[in-house]
Parts: C-alpha cells; sequence; structure tokens
C-alpha cells in the first residue's frame, strides 16, 4: 500500500511513494524560481526505489548549473507541463519529487529551507525552521551550518 500518491495537473502522469520522504524542502535559487516562475520549489526527497511512476512518457530537460557544471534533469508531464520530478547528477540515488503534485500535500511537512541568500526577500520563514544560505551540504557532503534567522 502505498504512503503517498500523486500526479500531474491532467492525470496522465501518476506516482505512488512506498514511504515518507527523507527531507522535505523549499530551495530558494534562482534555478528553482525560474523553473517554476514562482518565490521557490517544495520538493521530497526518495530513495529511487521509493518511487513508482506510471508508464506515461515523461519530457525531460536537462540544465548545467553555471555554478558546478552539473546536471540537474527535470522530468515533466508532455501534456500539460507539470514538473513531477527532478533527478540530478550530484546524487543519482535520489528522486526529487514535487509537494504540489501530491494528492494530499498538507500530509508533509516542510521546516527546511536552501538557498535563501537566493530568495525573494518578502519570504518569511517559521520560527522553528531551519534554514541555509545555499546547499544543506557542503561540497563535500558534509552538512552546512544554518542561518540564525
Amino acid at each position: 500500500m502505498p504512503k503517498h500518491t500523486g500526479g500531474c495537473l491532467c492525470g496522465k502522469v501518476r506516482f505512488e511513494l512506498s514511504n515518507d520522504p527523507e527531507v522535505a524542502y523549499g530551495c530558494h535559487c534562482r534555478f528553482c524560481q525560474k523553473a517554476t516562475g514562482t518565490a521557490f520549489r517544495s520538493g521530497m526527497r526518495y530513495k529511487k526505489g521509493n518511487v513508482s511512476l506510471n508508464h506515461a512518457d515523461l519530457k525531460t530537460y536537462i540544465y548545467t548549473s553555471p555554478e558546478h557544471g552539473r546536471s540537474l534533469n527535470v522530468h515533466f508531464c508532455p501534456s500539460c507541463g507539470t514538473t513531477v520530478t527532478v533527478t540530478t547528477e550530484r546524487f543519482p540515488e535520489a528522486q526529487v519529487m514535487m509537494l504540489g503534485t501530491l494528492d494530499d500535500p498538507s500530509s508533509i511537512t516542510v521546516d527546511m529551507h536552501m538557498f535563501a541568500d537566493e530568495g525573494m526577500k518578502w519570504v518569511s520563514f517559521g520560527e522553528d525552521d531551519t534554514v541555509y544560505g545555499k546547499h544543506r551540504l557542503n561540497s563535500d557532503g558534509t552538512p552546512a551550518t544554518p542561518l540564525n534567522v
């Protein structure tokens, strides 16, 4: 029995998630702002083996970061354009699912934010949220230090 289900706007793409996410977060980087057309992306990190997509063919846009040169792969429904998932070169075992595509997005709590240094100045965070200026992991894989916000 899936823990969470969801899909795209038109319903052609459906997915099941076998457990809760490893982490749920808001990403405020310029890539996510541009890709979503809004202030930030709400994502949930899963191991690829915990994600089951139906047989709908997703289209993929490959973005190469000018900052670090690695690819970010945006997978979206070819009919309605909904971004369903993102995979990255840096974390090949991970699959990021978009929180807004869940059938019940209120079942997930987002209390961690990354790339706040690039965020819109009018976005505020909860007093118990963990906020990072850049990624939550340093380039060497060690945990980053959260900001005092």
